[in-house]
């Protein structure tokens, strides 16, 4: 025990040692290009016995390199790791999930978060406020992703943050203060860099069309040059590019180590089982948190609209409520894809990780904790609106909160009247109102082509004549006819559309209507046009005609 508890000291510091001289070198490497320059320009006076004017030019391109290598990569002041976005919770706020997280910082040997911060993000992470490169430890930090809270049992979320704190066992996080100084340093003189030379490149290519434009008023042909890309700044920025690789492929190496060691804490605190089952179901929480907030907590954004407080994230737990969901993310947890390992990505593929779990002994603890994690919140519907006051951005302020049958009707309506907008403008555009009525009186008259003429087109659609021309137009008047229909029936209260978790929100039409609607718009468009099946549809309908 005694040998085991030295060698996992010794490799500790020596990952320590080998990130340390990583970081060291990245600044040795900028160093050794301004003192070599430096040296350089120093030979050449010396070897010379007077001030030759080719020396203040060689002089004048050292200026140049060195400048940017001594602003950017030891003058630039970077960005510091401050406090983290999300919620603050304290123990009075949320006894129970501080309850949950001593228990396991204890059971892991470990000494427990400061503060715990609730996020938006399918994540957990700790952070240490160390000094000395990570070799002063300092105050902890927990940060819990809500999303997780919402798609994970208690079970799981045990293995997430017993992953975290075996982090802390490991020292994991001591380290990460040196290999992130080192990352953010490299990223930051890189980035810096490229972003100089973008800026020089605009600069050049400005300069050479005012010259070009001048030129030609001149009535003289622009010449034949092009910007050049970003000049010394972008050669140092490929340059420390290379530099960067070497670095990530070393210290993202002892990251994959670090991963496996907390996977298989959390195997040992949480279970086996409970433990792969999290690893499975965190890819697919991520795919399904995008999808949602695309398709449902932001649908009725651009009409100023935004679900009620609480359900910006809440609205998540029912999607995955649904049962046809539920069966597509645990289809999609099974077929985890296969894939290489980056060198540069700290974390090792998951199918990877849940191989390495799934091979350990069974401990039969595989049904424990199945509750849902969002139980160990109190009052989670409060919770979660304290989250979207401090998370999502200020313009969510002027956004009106409704409920979600309410969000789907409100917010499909609005997309509605924009979709009908090309056919509104095509009728105004030809003197008529912007109705139904109109429209088909205006195909009755034979009128329906140059409408149609009106309507957004392809080029080839644009291009084209005769009979390929009325091809191309029949369906640009078919769906401005259906938006148009639409809009009206939506607008009278005489269609609406549902919210489905488990599909896109459908469009329920007046009774009987549905059957028959594609046959009517075919017919408005048809060759000989006949727009009586469409009139008596919106007459059944109750869709009374208006007067044009």
């Amino acid at each position: 025990m005694v040998a085991t508890q030295q060698t996992a000291g010794l490799s500790t510091s020596g990952r320590a040692v080998q990130a340390v001289a990583l970081l060291l070198g990245f600044y040795l490497l900028a160093a050794a290009i301004v003192l070599g320059l430096l040296g350089l320009d120093l030979a050449l006076y010396l070897g010379s016995d007077h001030l030759r004017p080719a020396l203040f030019k060689i002089w004048a391109l050292t200026a140049v390199v060195i400048y940017p290598v001594l602003r950017v990569v030891f003058l630039t002041r970077r960005p510091k790791g401050g406090e983290s976005g999300g919620l603050l919770v304290g123990r009075a706020e949320q006894p129970a999930l501080w309850a949950r997280v001593d228990r396991l910082a204890e059971r892991t040997g470990v000494r427990g978060p400061a503060e715990i911060r609730l996020t938006a993000e399918v994540n957990a992470a700790v952070r240490e406020d160390t000094r000395l490169l990570g070799l002063i430890p300092g105050k902890r930090h927990l940060e819990i992703g809500v999303p997780l809270l919402i798609g994970l049992t208690e079970a799981e979320l045990d293995a997430v943050l017993a992953h975290e704190f075996g982090h802390y066992s490991n020292q994991d996080v001591r380290l990460a203060g040196i290999t992130v100084a080192g990352r953010t340093a490299i990223v930051h003189t890189i980035g810096t860099l490229h972003e100089r030379a973008d800026r020089q490149q605009a600069e050049d290519a400005a300069e050479l069309r005012a010259e070009a434009e001048d030129r030609l008023a001149r009535g003289k042909q622009p010449k034949d040059r092009s910007a050049g890309d970003g000049g010394v700044q972008r050669v140092l920025a490929r340059l420390f590019t290379r530099y960067a690789r070497l670095y990530f492929r070393v210290s993202e190496s002892v990251g994959r180590r670090q991963e496996y060691a907390a996977d298989r804490a959390a195997a040992e605190i949480a279970g086996r089982d409970a433990t792969a089952s999290a690893l499975r179901k965190i890819p697919t929480l991520v795919a399904a948190q995008n999808f949602y907030l695309g398709a449902y907590a932001t649908l009725g954004w651009d009409a100023g609209l935004l679900p009620a407080p609480g359900q910006v994230y809440g609205g998540f737990a029912k999607l995955l409520a649904d049962p046809g969901r539920r069966a597509e993310l645990a289809a999609m947890g099974l077929a985890l894809p296969e894939r290489e390992a980056d060198p540069y990505d700290s974390h090792p593929p998951i199918a990877q990780r849940v191989a390495a779990i799934e091979a350990l002994p069974a401990d039969g603890r595989g049904t424990e904790g199945a509750g849902p994690a969002l139980d160990v919140l109190h009052e989670p519907e409060r919770t979660l609106a304290e989250l979207e006051a401090v998370t999502l951005v200020p313009e969510a302020a002027t956004k009106r909160r409704v409920d979600w049958p309410e969000l789907v009707a409100e917010s499909h309506l609005a997309h509605a009247r924009e979709a009908a907008q090309p056919i509104l403008r095509a009728l105004t555009g030809s003197g008529l109102p912007g109705t139904v009525d109109a429209l088909l009186d205006a195909v009755d008259r034979g009128e329906g082509r140059q409408l149609a003429e009106r309507l957004p087109r392809s080029a080839a659609a644009t291009a084209a004549t005769g009979r390929a021309a009325r091809e191309f137009l029949r369906p640009a008047l078919r769906a401005g006819t259906a938006r148009l229909v639409v809009l009206a029936l939506a607008e009278s209260g005489l269609a609406r559309w549902e919210l489905s978790w488990s599909a896109a929100p459908a469009l329920v039409l007046p009774e009987g209507m549905a059957e028959t609607f594609d046959a009517a718009l075919d017919a408005v468009v048809a060759d000989t046009p006949d727009t009586a099946p469409l009139r008596s549809l919106l007459v059944a309908a109750g869709l009374a005609p208006v007067a044009g």
